[in-house]
């Protein structure tokens, strides 16, 4: 099994054939007292190697340093790129691979608010069908109700029974974890276009389950914002991530 890194020639890549990339991203940022600013991106490094070695055939790639850190800029230290820049940079390193002819990509990320990945994965694998870029992992196990399943069915029969077409409803609940969604889209999973067990539903589930999700959500709005007017009003005061401009007026030239 080989092993292609940074470290090798450009011919060697090409003469090894590998088809499979390993992009690993990390994020630098505060952690603490205790831990070092780097150990997001130190862990998405180790980690890649340590996954190279039992996938094998493979150009494992440097770890990226930088993340969406944002919310870490209260301390100093952090380094943070706008989800936006992040998933431009996931993109041009993708086709970069892509028109090298490497079109399996594994993609993970050691940092938790590196979220944009998860729609970058996607919206790159629709744009290019013999592209097959995948998340290191499995996000959860194989659920039963993602979309037009019994939840939705049910909330439908109770706030307008009539849209509900019933004589139509058929069951379909794909052999695969969601993220194949970011993957393939739901055509592929799907005949129909949906992801669950619609004959379960009932307008008295609906009716609950719509009750209980607003009562949720309600009492959520009303402790979150009582809770960021206490921390306010504890000096705790947020500042922008947009950098100021100086303060000394600029020179004027005559």
């Amino acid at each position: 099994m080989q092993i292609i890194t940074v470290l090798n020639t450009t011919r060697e890549l090409r003469n090894s054939k590998v088809d499979t990339a390993i992009l690993p991203i990390g994020s630098i940022e505060q952690h603490g007292p205790h831990l070092p600013m780097g150990t997001d991106w130190i862990f998405a490094d180790e980690d890649a190697k340590r996954i190279a070695e039992k996938v094998g055939n493979c150009y494992l790639l440097p770890a990226l340093p930088y993340g969406n850190a944002q919310e870490h800029l209260g301390f100093c230290g952090t380094i943070t790129l706008r989800p936006q820049t992040l998933a431009q940079v996931i993109r041009d390193i993708a086709l970069s691979l892509y028109l090298q002819g490497i079109k399996k990509i594994v993609i993970f990320s050691d940092h938790g608010g590196n979220w944009i990945i998860k729609p970058t994965i996607r919206e790159l694998n629709l744009e290019y069908p013999d592209l097959k870029i995948i998340h290191g992992t499995s996000m959860g196990g194989r659920p039963t109700d993602v979309h037009a399943g019994d939840s939705e069915t049910s909330r439908m029969l109770y706030l307008n029974e009539k849209l509900v077409k019933k004589d139509r409803i058929v069951d379909s609940v794909p052999d695969v974890t969601q993220e194949y969604l970011d993957y393939v889209g739901i055509k592929a999973l799907s005949d129909h276009g949906h992801w669950g067990r619609p004959s379960q539903a009932s307008l008295e589930k609906g009716k609950e389950i719509m009750d209980n999700a607003i009562e949720s959500m309600a009492s959520y709005i009303k402790r979150t914002f009582e809770k960021l007017d206490s921390l306010e009003r504890a000096s705790h005061k947020r500042r922008s991530i947009i950098p100021k401009a100086p303060k000394h007026s600029r020179r004027r030239h005559s």
